[in-house]
Protein backbone atom coordinates (compact mmCIF):
# COMPACT_ATOMS: atom_id res chain seq x y z
CA UNK A 1 0.00 0.00 0.00
CA UNK A 2 1.56 3.67 -0.91
CA UNK A 3 -0.71 5.11 2.41
CA UNK A 4 -1.91 4.54 5.42
CA UNK A 5 -5.03 4.98 7.26
CA UNK A 6 -6.00 5.13 10.84
CA UNK A 7 -9.05 6.99 12.62
CA UNK A 8 -9.79 8.05 16.04
CA UNK A 9 -11.84 10.42 17.74
CA UNK A 10 -13.50 11.77 14.99
CA UNK A 11 -10.31 12.66 12.58
CA UNK A 12 -9.25 10.52 9.77
CA UNK A 13 -5.66 9.85 8.91
CA UNK A 14 -4.14 9.42 5.52
CA UNK A 15 -0.40 9.26 5.48
CA UNK A 16 1.82 9.09 2.04
CA UNK A 17 4.08 6.16 2.22
CA UNK A 18 6.14 5.52 -0.30
CA UNK A 19 9.26 7.91 0.93
CA UNK A 20 11.13 5.80 -1.82
CA UNK A 21 9.78 7.48 -5.13
CA UNK A 22 9.07 10.83 -2.68
CA UNK A 23 5.84 10.01 -2.26
CA UNK A 24 4.50 10.86 -6.04
CA UNK A 25 0.26 10.71 -6.33
CA UNK A 26 0.17 9.67 -9.57
CA UNK A 27 0.40 5.89 -9.66
CA UNK A 28 -2.93 5.06 -10.78
CA UNK A 29 -3.24 2.78 -7.67
CA UNK A 30 -1.90 5.44 -5.13
CA UNK A 31 -4.49 7.82 -6.44
CA UNK A 32 -6.97 4.85 -6.15
CA UNK A 33 -6.05 4.11 -2.82
CA UNK A 34 -6.14 8.04 -1.64
CA UNK A 35 -9.99 8.55 -3.15
CA UNK A 36 -10.84 5.07 -1.44
CA UNK A 37 -10.12 6.73 1.89
CA UNK A 38 -11.58 9.62 0.85
CA UNK A 39 -14.62 8.16 0.42
CA UNK A 40 -14.40 5.88 3.70
CA UNK A 41 -13.49 8.90 5.85
CA UNK A 42 -16.84 11.02 4.11
CA UNK A 43 -18.69 7.77 4.48
CA UNK A 44 -17.82 7.66 8.31
CA UNK A 45 -20.81 9.30 11.08
CA UNK A 46 -18.11 9.48 13.25
CA UNK A 47 -15.20 11.74 11.05
CA UNK A 48 -15.20 15.33 10.78
CA UNK A 49 -11.65 15.96 10.00
CA UNK A 50 -9.15 14.30 7.60
CA UNK A 51 -5.60 14.92 7.99
CA UNK A 52 -3.37 14.75 5.50
CA UNK A 53 -0.09 13.92 6.43
CA UNK A 54 3.57 12.26 4.60
CA UNK A 55 6.20 9.28 5.63
CA UNK A 56 9.94 10.25 5.20
CA UNK A 57 11.98 13.79 3.80
CA UNK A 58 9.37 14.63 1.46
CA UNK A 59 5.33 15.33 1.62
CA UNK A 60 5.02 14.52 -2.13
CA UNK A 61 6.73 15.07 -5.48
CA UNK A 62 3.72 15.37 -7.45
CA UNK A 63 3.90 13.97 -10.64
CA UNK A 64 6.16 10.41 -11.39
CA UNK A 65 8.82 12.09 -13.51
CA UNK A 66 10.15 8.76 -14.82
CA UNK A 67 6.88 7.89 -15.63
CA UNK A 68 6.16 10.63 -17.55
CA UNK A 69 9.43 10.08 -19.52
CA UNK A 70 8.48 6.36 -19.86
CA UNK A 71 4.55 7.51 -21.60
CA UNK A 72 3.20 5.11 -18.36
CA UNK A 73 0.40 4.68 -16.35
CA UNK A 74 -1.30 8.36 -16.27
CA UNK A 75 0.78 9.60 -19.05
CA UNK A 76 0.26 6.68 -21.56
CA UNK A 77 -1.91 6.65 -24.52
CA UNK A 78 -3.30 9.18 -27.23
CA UNK A 79 -4.17 12.22 -25.67
CA UNK A 80 -7.88 11.67 -25.60
CA UNK A 81 -7.12 8.61 -23.50
CA UNK A 82 -4.82 11.14 -21.01
CA UNK A 83 -7.54 13.23 -20.80
CA UNK A 84 -10.56 10.60 -19.53
CA UNK A 85 -7.54 9.36 -17.15
CA UNK A 86 -7.18 12.51 -15.69
CA UNK A 87 -10.59 13.35 -15.39
CA UNK A 88 -10.84 9.73 -13.85
CA UNK A 89 -8.01 10.18 -11.74
CA UNK A 90 -5.60 13.52 -10.26
CA UNK A 91 -8.64 15.65 -10.59
CA UNK A 92 -11.15 13.29 -8.82
CA UNK A 93 -8.90 13.90 -5.56
CA UNK A 94 -9.13 18.02 -6.74
CA UNK A 95 -12.59 17.81 -6.89
CA UNK A 96 -13.56 16.30 -3.61
CA UNK A 97 -10.69 18.30 -1.90
CA UNK A 98 -13.01 21.72 -2.87
CA UNK A 99 -17.13 19.88 -2.77
CA UNK A 100 -16.34 17.50 0.48
CA UNK A 101 -17.84 18.78 3.65
CA UNK A 102 -15.34 17.53 5.60
CA UNK A 103 -12.58 19.55 7.35
CA UNK A 104 -9.49 18.87 5.47
CA UNK A 105 -5.76 20.01 6.88
CA UNK A 106 -2.68 19.25 5.49
CA UNK A 107 0.36 18.47 7.66
CA UNK A 108 3.29 19.32 5.08
CA UNK A 109 7.09 17.73 6.92
CA UNK A 110 9.00 18.73 3.79
CA UNK A 111 9.34 19.46 -0.33
CA UNK A 112 5.55 19.69 -1.64
CA UNK A 113 6.00 19.78 -5.39
CA UNK A 114 3.57 19.98 -8.70
CA UNK A 115 0.52 18.00 -7.80
CA UNK A 116 1.85 17.78 -4.30
CA UNK A 117 1.72 21.12 -3.89
CA UNK A 118 -1.81 21.39 -4.90
CA UNK A 119 -2.75 18.55 -2.66
CA UNK A 120 -2.04 21.04 0.28
CA UNK A 121 -3.20 23.93 -2.00
CA UNK A 122 -6.51 22.04 -1.94
CA UNK A 123 -6.87 21.38 2.05
CA UNK A 124 -8.58 23.93 4.52
CA UNK A 125 -6.28 24.48 7.11
CA UNK A 126 -2.28 23.67 6.10
CA UNK A 127 0.65 23.43 8.74
CA UNK A 128 4.19 22.80 7.42
CA UNK A 129 7.73 22.70 8.95
CA UNK A 130 10.43 24.90 8.86
CA UNK A 131 11.55 21.83 6.16
CA UNK A 132 8.61 22.75 3.81
CA UNK A 133 9.18 24.15 0.47
CA UNK A 134 6.86 24.57 -2.52
CA UNK A 135 6.81 24.46 -5.94
CA UNK A 136 4.60 24.52 -8.76
CA UNK A 137 7.16 22.82 -11.43
CA UNK A 138 5.14 22.15 -13.91
CA UNK A 139 6.20 24.94 -16.59
CA UNK A 140 9.87 23.26 -16.39
CA UNK A 141 8.99 19.98 -17.83
CA UNK A 142 6.73 21.72 -20.74
CA UNK A 143 3.51 21.24 -19.14
CA UNK A 144 0.57 22.70 -17.27
CA UNK A 145 -1.06 21.76 -14.18
CA UNK A 146 -3.54 19.04 -15.70
CA UNK A 147 -4.96 18.16 -11.60
CA UNK A 148 -6.49 22.27 -11.37
CA UNK A 149 -3.95 23.55 -9.76
CA UNK A 150 -4.10 26.38 -11.49
CA UNK A 151 -7.49 27.06 -10.57
CA UNK A 152 -6.34 26.33 -6.43
CA UNK A 153 -3.18 28.19 -6.81
CA UNK A 154 -4.66 31.54 -7.70
CA UNK A 155 -7.19 31.49 -4.78
CA UNK A 156 -4.75 30.89 -1.93
CA UNK A 157 -1.94 33.61 -2.73
CA UNK A 158 -3.74 36.21 -5.42
CA UNK A 159 -3.65 36.14 -9.26
CA UNK A 160 -0.56 38.13 -9.12
CA UNK A 161 1.64 35.65 -7.31
CA UNK A 162 0.10 32.62 -8.68
CA UNK A 163 1.20 33.74 -12.01
CA UNK A 164 4.83 34.42 -11.26
CA UNK A 165 4.95 30.89 -8.74
CA UNK A 166 3.36 29.43 -11.62
CA UNK A 167 6.10 31.23 -14.79
CA UNK A 168 9.33 31.03 -12.82
CA UNK A 169 8.41 27.53 -11.31
CA UNK A 170 10.87 28.92 -8.59
CA UNK A 171 10.56 27.41 -4.28
CA UNK A 172 9.00 28.84 -2.05
CA UNK A 173 10.48 28.28 1.83
CA UNK A 174 7.88 27.74 4.49
CA UNK A 175 8.10 31.07 5.63
CA UNK A 176 7.41 32.63 2.30
CA UNK A 177 4.52 29.93 2.58
CA UNK A 178 3.15 31.44 5.46
CA UNK A 179 3.04 35.06 4.58
CA UNK A 180 1.60 33.88 1.13
CA UNK A 181 -1.37 32.62 2.86
CA UNK A 182 -0.17 28.91 2.03
CA UNK A 183 0.36 28.03 5.48
CA UNK A 184 -1.21 28.60 8.03
CA UNK A 185 1.74 28.35 10.86
CA UNK A 186 5.35 27.02 10.69
CA UNK A 187 5.97 24.29 13.13
CA UNK A 188 9.19 22.69 14.77
CA UNK A 189 9.40 19.67 12.93
CA UNK A 190 9.48 17.85 16.59
CA UNK A 191 5.52 19.23 17.19
CA UNK A 192 3.96 19.22 13.80
CA UNK A 193 2.02 16.15 14.56
CA UNK A 194 1.31 16.78 17.49
CA UNK A 195 0.34 20.84 17.07
CA UNK A 196 -1.80 19.19 13.67
CA UNK A 197 -3.40 16.44 15.74
CA UNK A 198 -4.12 19.25 18.40
CA UNK A 199 -6.48 21.47 15.98
CA UNK A 200 -8.27 18.65 13.99
CA UNK A 201 -9.32 17.18 17.25
CA UNK A 202 -10.31 20.96 18.67
CA UNK A 203 -12.47 20.88 15.46
CA UNK A 204 -13.81 17.61 15.78
CA UNK A 205 -15.30 17.51 19.43
CA UNK A 206 -17.32 20.72 18.02
CA UNK A 207 -20.80 19.49 17.21
CA UNK A 208 -20.87 17.49 13.80
CA UNK A 209 -23.48 18.92 11.94
CA UNK A 210 -22.57 22.66 12.53
CA UNK A 211 -18.86 22.07 11.71
CA UNK A 212 -20.21 20.30 8.66
CA UNK A 213 -23.14 23.11 7.77
CA UNK A 214 -20.25 25.58 8.22
CA UNK A 215 -17.71 24.07 6.02
CA UNK A 216 -20.47 23.78 3.32
CA UNK A 217 -21.35 27.60 3.91
CA UNK A 218 -17.54 29.04 3.61
CA UNK A 219 -17.04 27.03 0.66
CA UNK A 220 -20.08 28.87 -1.18
CA UNK A 221 -19.43 31.70 -0.46
CA UNK A 222 -16.43 31.41 -2.70
CA UNK A 223 -18.68 32.03 -5.32
CA UNK A 224 -22.32 33.10 -4.62
CA UNK A 225 -23.47 36.60 -4.64
CA UNK A 226 -24.74 38.38 -1.24
CA UNK A 227 -28.38 37.51 -1.85
CA UNK A 228 -28.22 33.95 -2.96
CA UNK A 229 -26.12 33.33 0.51
CA UNK A 230 -28.28 34.95 2.78
CA UNK A 231 -31.12 32.45 1.47
CA UNK A 232 -28.36 30.03 1.58
CA UNK A 233 -27.42 30.39 5.11
CA UNK A 234 -31.04 31.10 6.18
CA UNK A 235 -32.32 27.61 4.98
CA UNK A 236 -28.74 25.88 6.49
CA UNK A 237 -29.39 27.85 10.03
CA UNK A 238 -32.63 26.54 9.78
CA UNK A 239 -31.19 22.82 9.49
CA UNK A 240 -28.73 23.56 12.04
CA UNK A 241 -31.73 24.59 14.71
CA UNK A 242 -33.11 21.00 14.27
CA UNK A 243 -30.36 19.25 15.15
CA UNK A 244 -29.71 16.86 18.85
CA UNK A 245 -26.69 18.48 19.35
CA UNK A 246 -27.68 22.14 18.83
CA UNK A 247 -30.64 20.93 21.51
CA UNK A 248 -27.49 19.69 23.98
CA UNK A 249 -25.11 22.71 23.76
CA UNK A 250 -28.01 24.95 24.48
CA UNK A 251 -29.44 22.77 26.91
CA UNK A 252 -25.36 22.59 28.49
CA UNK A 253 -25.47 26.21 28.36
CA UNK A 254 -28.38 27.25 30.40
CA UNK A 255 -26.98 24.77 32.68
CA UNK A 256 -23.40 26.67 32.94
CA UNK A 257 -25.57 29.79 33.09
CA UNK A 258 -27.44 28.99 36.05
CA UNK A 259 -24.72 27.11 37.50
CA UNK A 260 -23.26 30.62 37.62
CA UNK A 261 -26.44 32.52 39.19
Amino acid sequence: MSIRTSTEGGVATITLADPEVRNALTGEETLEDILDALDDAEADPEVVVVVIDAEGPAFSSGGNVKDMAAKDGLFGGAPSEQVERYRATIQQLTRFLATTDLVTIASVNGPAVGAGFDLVLGCDLRFGSRNARFAHTFIEMGIIPGDGGAWLLPRVVGWQRATELALTARFITAAEAESYGVLLEIVPEEKLNSRVNEMAHSIATKPRPAVLLAKRLLRQAKTMDLDGFLEFSAALQAIAHTTPEHETALADYVEKLENRA
